[in-house]
């Protein structure tokens, strides 16, 4: 049998975290596979039956299974391939042998790998399972879900309306199973929404197929999509956000939400659109912080808590911290950092009453020398206006100086408002 393949032999590998240095990003510095994954993997024998394996599935609640054979990873049985089997119709399918309807061979991916580059990995391969293996065992599992959870909380996202998916593919209630499967299976969709006189009445899943037609053994060419559809459909206005999306779909442990505005259905919002949405989002911050390493304006990034998430260069020359790892990590207004405790003092207020403005303070640099610096520092909070977290930039105080002496006086007489900044 086919022998898991690697990220790396697909051309899926991107720049090292050692690549970004200073720019690195909060989602590559701390955020891995390994901190998402399901450890209780459910696993299935290329040997028993498709019937046995669509059981385990149904029994823990599960998308799909690993196929294991003397501890390799050989493939995977997903809701996807038994919808595959029942659209072709093949006699005794249920009674067919795992290997024969398996995905192989499968991509497997190590604890280490960033969760953004596995997003992207699920992404380009258009796939929703990675089995994740160390020193070639297999250790978990992580499924589109997980990594929708894990990275929706790093990125803010828009509305559903402007992530869904506005093409929707309908069959009328009188369907069988059989026709709606061939109807998913050639427009690429894991559901279809059922329709009465043209109007919505439920939502066919592959979920719903394996649990009502699969495990219950009954016959798809006899069966219409009435019976096993999922009913009433749970619709979310188009300005529902994604984040609250995301949280509703995991609460009720479905894959996908049907957009309604006005008692039309305008759309479907699925995990997958949602993925792709952060996916882009997060790649875009990677770009847009890659560009902030090199610029010569000192610049920083703090978590909710006043945690030091991300400093460039420049800002580390302020410190004289060399290591990225000397800053990032630490609260900024810890003691060391700083020449005073009323220095402290004023930018911890202004950390906790989440305020926005801008402070002079005397920054310590390694060697303990003073650091005259003006810091402004922006907050940023969600839609519930909770803070999320902060943006800062900084100047030396010598060169706001050096810019003032610069203008002539002619100039500075002329300007409405002191170029440089004031606290």
């Amino acid at each position: 049998m086919d022998k898991p393949v690697q990220p790396e032999q697909l051309g899926d590998s991107g720049r090292s975290d050692e690549d970004w240095d200073g720019g690195m990003s909060l989602t590559r510095a701390r955020l891995k596979v390994k901190d998402i994954l399901n450890p209780n993997v459910v696993t299935a024998s290329p040997r028993e039956t498709v019937l046995s394996a669509a059981r385990r599935m149904c029994a823990h609640k599960v998308s799909c299974v690993v196929v294991v054979d003397d501890g390799s990873v050989v493939g995977l049985l997903t809701q996807q391939d038994l919808v595959l089997g029942i659209a072709q119709e093949q006699d005794g399918y249920c009674q067919l042998p795992v290997a024969e309807h398996m995905s192989s061979p499968v991509l497997v991916a190590p604890p280490e790998m960033p969760v953004l580059e596995a997003g992207q990995i699920l992404r380009s391969r258009h796939i929703k399972h990675l089995p994740i293996v160390a020193q070639k065992k297999l250790v978990g599992i992580v499924t589109q879900t997980d990594i929708t959870r894990g990275l929706i909380y790093l990125t803010p996202l828009q509305r559903v309306c402007e992530v869904m998916s506005p093409h929707i593919t309908t069959v009328d209630e009188g369907t069988t199973v059989t026709e709606a499967t061939r109807v998913m299976v050639a427009q690429k969709v894991s559901c279809v929404v059922v329709t009465r006189f043209e109007e919505p009445v439920g939502i066919l899943t592959q979920k719903d197929i394996l649990m009502r037609v699969i495990l219950l053994q009954g016959n798809p060419a006899r069966t219409l999509v009435a019976e096993v559809m999922s009913s009433p459909i749970l619709p979310v206005p188009p300005d529902y956000s994604v984040f609250a999306a995301s949280r509703a779909m995991d609460k009720m442990r479905v894959h996908r939400l049907v957009v309604n505005d006005a008692g039309r259905i305008r759309g479907i919002v699925s995990q997958t659109d949602i993925l792709h949405a952060v996916d882009r989002s997060l790649v875009e911050e990677e770009k847009h912080r890659w560009f902030l390493v090199c610029s010569d304006v000192p610049m920083f990034m703090l978590d909710a808590t006043g945690v030091v998430t991300y400093a460039n260069i420049a800002f580390l020359r302020l410190f004289d911290a060399q290591p990225h790892k000397e800053l990032v990590g630490r609260i900024l207004s810890q003691e060391d950092l700083w020449s005073g405790p009323k220095d402290r003092e004023r930018l911890s207020a202004m950390l906790e009453k989440g305020r926005s403005g801008l402070l002079r303070l005397v920054a310590r640099t390694t060697e303990g020398k003073p650091q005259r610096i003006v810091v402004l520092l922006v907050v940023t909070k969600n839609t519930c206006g909770e803070i999320v977290a902060w943006q800062g930039v900084a100047w030396p105080m010598a060169s706001v100086r050096r810019r003032r002496k610069s203008l002539c006086p002619s100039s500075r007489e002329n300007t409405p408002g002191d170029i440089t900044p004031n606290s």
